[in-house]
């Protein structure tokens, strides 16, 4: 299964008051680093919408666990891989890493959707096309 891993540097905005990186943070760079996933295998956002109108793959489930604090300064590294694949969600896990001490577990479940015939603003849960899971293996 296609891994891939990117450098982040935590700058003082990351942090508290502590210097401890502040929680939401980790969500915002699980994200990142699911489009670069995605990306890693030819698929950026534009393509997802030209090629299959698909707007966006939202999340409906995201949870975190962590390990070990990390802090203003420290360069981590986050890994990323599709864990589990459904027919219509799949699920994205995390890891970050500072050095090699693992800080962070976290997964994030996504729904590959379209706009709803009868109200495009509103989103409908569609099958996974075969060559989307095929391009991460």
């Amino acid at each position: 299964m296609k891994t891939i891993r990117h450098p982040v540097d935590v700058h003082w905005g990351d942090t508290d008051p502590a210097k401890i990186v502040f929680y939401p943070n980790y969500f915002s760079w699980f994200d990142q680093s699911t489009r670069m996933l995605f990306e890693s295998v030819g698929i950026d956002w534009d393509t997802l919408m030209a090629r299959y109108g698909v707007p966006g793959l939202p999340i409906v489930e995201a949870n975190a666990r962590f390990i070990a604090p990390c802090r203003f300064r420290d360069r981590l590294e986050v890994e990323s891989r599709i864990g589990t694949w459904n027919d219509k969600t799949f699920v994205v896990l995390h890891t970050v890493w500072n050095g090699t001490l693992k800080c962070v577990e976290g997964h994030e479940v996504r729904v590959w959707s379209k706009p709803r015939d009868d109200d495009p603003m509103r989103l409908k849960a569609h099958s996974i096309p075969p060559e989307i899971r095929a391009a991460f293996d």
